[in-house]
């Protein structure tokens, strides 16, 4: 058979599965992306609009520093746990039903955590809206999944990792806006109006067939996978800070986390409809993929966290100045995704362009790990373009290798569990790197602070207000912070080195031409004339 008639039949195939397929027109599909979008920046600004109204909040609620920390952790820690779990929801019930539940989850939460009388209370809304914001994550792109193949898909990559990005770095500065103009419960009500947006556009451009298998919820697997990595991610965020690292409580909580591990991995293997399927992870594409994902997350949201505090630490700028330095990046995840999502759907060759996402992510780290008190500014832009370029070639790159080499039936799994890992690395990366942090500072300050003669403002190891330091004091606390950040950069290095062995090692399998709704319709066209 020639390649003209093979490619002719795989045209009266795919039109022939597409019969029984609801036909939705480019205005439905751009009003269901839209309503997607706006799914995503409720997730995106439910973590940061609240950054610069913390203390204010704190303080109107008489809350201490415990429960500063545990408003923002409690939202990374349930959105993490439970992106797993919806992601294999979504191979077993109806994809918008399940961006309603989260959508509502979500709405209900932020309602109540802006009514929240104390810090009790707004921390268990918080955690709550995280699990609305978890479904939003897994759900949204398995929406996008139904309309659009994944050859498709990467022309709409930019408009996903803007609207992250948007939400991300713009988050702080609408929540500083609302909380001067009318207080800080505001920025929990400002997803409403987005909420109400996302599900009329949804509701009206989205005309899918009722998705559900019988099947029996895997309720063991969900309880031992959000079991163990909230047991995780607690010992990250409190090890070093409630108690040492080397203590019996530390020891006891990476011992039961580990155990919670094995413990999934022994359920998963047997159960019908396993939370995590072992066969994604098993599947060489996609084991690589969440390699990839897992070097990327642990970049994604250190270089924030800790270039903030070197360009307002190190270097004595100002938070505005800061935030320009950082929008570089910012910009070139934007341009990338833009750009490389509309070149791979045009050509349909992706590996070469995930291998060189994964090479700039190894050489903005280096260059990062080479930080000093005089590095040129301009090469520090440089190092955050390259890794801004690196977040945009592979964040939703990888999800779509992902999505293509699972089967219709598993694409939710396939969906959630890069995120999952992602998640689950960048929260635990920056636990640790800023234990590493901590332990530095508390060394130099033992060490060297005191022999100078310096003020009592530089003991203890929080974070210093440079401004309040005299000279000498103030260009060796500047010095040894520029020092440390670089090194803790450093250590990122190898991981990024491992996802770009795991990003070579992928198999280049062609993007697929069919939707998800397609492929699912010829697997039931073919079970059914068997």
């Amino acid at each position: 058979m020639s390649v003209h008639d093979e490619q002719q039949s795989d045209t009266e195939k795919q039109e022939s599965a597409s019969s029984s397929v609801p036909v939705h027109s480019r205005r439905d599909i751009r009003m269901a992306l839209t309503g997607t979008l706006l799914g995503l920046v409720l997730a995106a600004l439910a973590s940061t609009t609240i950054l610069t109204s913390l203390p204010i909040m704190m303080s109107d609620l008489g809350a201490g520093q415990s429960a500063y920390t545990w408003v923002v952790s409690s939202t990374l820690l349930t959105t993490t746990v439970s992106l797993a779990i919806w992601g294999k929801l979504a191979d077993l019930f109806s994809h918008k039903n399940l961006m309603y539940g989260a959508i509502g989850i979500f709405v209900t939460a932020s309602l109540f955590a802006g009514l929240s009388p104390s810090a009790e209370v707004l921390i268990s809304f918080r955690a709550l809206q995280g699990v609305g914001a978890g479904g939003l994550i897994a759900v949204g792109p398995v929406l996008l999944a139904d309309l659009l193949s994944p050859r498709e898909r990467g022309r709409y990559a930019g408009l996903i990792s803007g609207v992250i990005g948007v939400g991300t770095m713009g988050g702080p500065v609408i929540g500083g806006i609302i909380t001067d103009s009318v207080g800080w419960r505001w920025n929990f009500y400002l997803g409403i109006p987005f909420a109400i947006a996302a599900v009329l556009l949804l509701q009206k451009s989205l005309h899918l067939p009722v998705h559900s298998r019988k099947a029996r919820i895997d309720w063991l697997g969900a309880t031992l996978i959000a079991g163990g990595a909230s047991l995780l991610m607690l010992w990250v965020t409190m090890a070093g800070h409630q108690f040492p690292w080397g203590s019996w409580i530390s020891i006891s909580m990476a011992t039961g986390a580990l155990a919670f591990a094995v413990a999934v991995v022994l359920v998963e293997r047997k159960v019908e409809e396993p939370v995590i399927p072992l066969s994604l992870l098993m599947d060489a594409s996609i084991s690589r993929v969440v390699i990839a994902s897992t070097a990327l997350g642990v970049t994604m949201l250190a270089v924030p966290t800790f270039m903030s505090q070197y360009f307002q630490i190190a270097r004595g700028l100002s938070a505005s100045m800061s935030g320009t330095f950082m929008l570089s990046m910012s910009l070139a995840t934007f341009l990338a995704a833009s750009i490389v999502g509309q070149v791979i759907s045009r050509t349909g060759r992706w590996k070469l362009w995930v291998i060189t996402g994964s090479v700039f992510l190894v050489l903005g780290l280096t260059g990062l790990a080479t930080l000093n008190i005089s590095t040129n500014p301009v090469a520090v832009s440089a190092y955050l373009v390259a890794i801004g370029f690196a977040i945009g070639v592979l964040m939703q790159n990888l999800l779509i290798v992902s999505q293509n080499c699972a089967p219709a039936n598993q694409l939710g799994a396939a969906t959630a569990l890069p995120a999952f890992f992602r998640q689950l690395a960048s929260a635990i990366s920056v636990s640790i790197l800023g234990a590493v942090l901590m332990a530095r500072i508390s060394t130099f300050q033992a060490s060297r602070v005191h022999s100078s003669g310096g003020s009592e403002a530089a003991s203890g190891v929080s974070v210093p207000r440079i401004s309040e330091f005299d000279e000498p004091l103030r260009g060796l606390v500047q010095e040894q912070y520029a020092d440390i950040i670089g090194d803790l950069f450093l250590l990122c290095v190898p991981l990024a080195v491992v996802g770009l062995l795991a990003t070579l090692a992928l198999p280049n399998i062609p993007l697929r031409t069919k939707t998800a709704l397609q492929e699912r319709d010829l697997g039931t066209s073919i079970e059914s004339s068997t």
